[in-house]
């Protein structure tokens, strides 16, 4: 259960929203899993508000693709993080269980050979990548929090940084 839209933000709005990000109080700690060995590496996050959405008109766009997904029911996230990755981040491949996600790519221009795409494993088999979404400047993302995931940092000769904004709902 994967449903992604593009083009739905106009660039003017995603200006507005990239700036907001950009603006963000950032801090460390957000982990991709909870498992006690080497993998708990610090990655840069901001925890959002829906008061944050509000601010910059952001919600509609996100309720606007919920209504188009068949699936996809719940309507008030609990959780709002941006991510923030440097291209020699590590994310390992990590699950929300029972939770819906919205994801949003927030940076305004992306190109080919940047990479920072975000992989999608096969349920039942973590060897198997079952679907892959580049990494495309407004796409808006819905996915079963079940879906093992993980992002994949963009190259050296991307922008220094790659934000996602999560909307997580139970």
């Amino acid at each position: 259960m994967i449903d992604y839209y593009d083009n739905i933000i106009s660039y003017n709005e995603r200006q507005i929203i990239l700036d907001q990000c950009v603006k963000s109080f950032f801090k460390l700690g957000w982990l991709d899993n909870n498992l006690l060995d080497d993998k708990h590496i610090l990655n840069i996050h901001s925890s959002w508000t829906k008061d944050d959405l509000s601010k910059i008109n952001f919600y509609p766009y996100i309720e606007d693709c919920i209504s188009k997904s068949p699936w996809f029911k719940s309507t008030s996230p609990h959780r709002i993080i941006l991510n923030l990755v440097k291209s020699d981040d590590v994310h390992f491949i990590h699950g929300h269980p029972g939770e819906h996600v919205a994801l949003y790519y927030a940076n305004l221009e992306w190109q080919d050979g940047w990479y920072g795409e975000t992989l999608f494993y096969d349920k039942n088999d973590i060897d198997k990548v079952a679907f892959t979404s580049p990494y495309k400047p407004g796409r808006i993302i819905l996915f079963d929090g079940d879906i093992p995931h993980a992002i994949r940092p963009q190259s050296i000769r991307g922008p220094k940084y790659r934000m996602s904004l999560s909307l997580f709902f139970q």
